[in-house]
């Protein structure tokens, strides 16, 4: 038996996720907010039962294989068209013009770990939280 003749006769195996044909209600509905246990509600409710552990892992694992095109965006509405909100606390420092995703692409996990820790806690020394302040003060006296 030849290759051709096996190829008729036999249709590849491949491994498919049964969430594949979702893929894009399930990023859209993560990027409006929902929790992956109400993503299974979802999806239980189309005729798929699986695990929220099971939605972390499909998501984590097509997290950057999608194209921007066919990903819905967080950010439909222009900056511009944004409200300005203040911050709450004067120390705290007041969101920049890049999207988190865009400032955060191409970069690893301890990078992003690292980045964000910036962002919100403060480098050693400037901290930017008056929560991390006040921790600060308590632990020098």
């Amino acid at each position: 038996m030849d290759i051709e003749e096996f190829e008729k006769r036999q249709q590849p195996r491949a491994k498919r996720s049964r969430l594949e044909p979702f893929q894009a209600q399930i990023f859209e509905l993560k990027t409006k907010g929902y929790a992956n246990w109400q993503v299974c509600e979802w999806l239980a409710a189309n005729g798929l039962k699986v695990s929220p552990e099971a939605v972390r892992k499909f998501i984590k694992s097509r997290d950057g294989s999608t194209s921007p095109a066919s990903m819905p965006s967080a950010n439909t509405a222009p900056a511009s068209a944004a409200p300005k909100v203040s911050p709450v606390s004067p120390d705290v420092p007041e969101a920049s013009e890049v999207s988190p995703a865009d400032e955060l692409a191409g970069l690893d996990s301890k990078q992003r770990r690292e980045l964000l820790a910036d962002k919100y806690i403060g480098k050693p020394g400037n901290p930017a939280h008056s929560l991390v302040k006040r921790l600060i003060k308590e632990k020098s006296k």
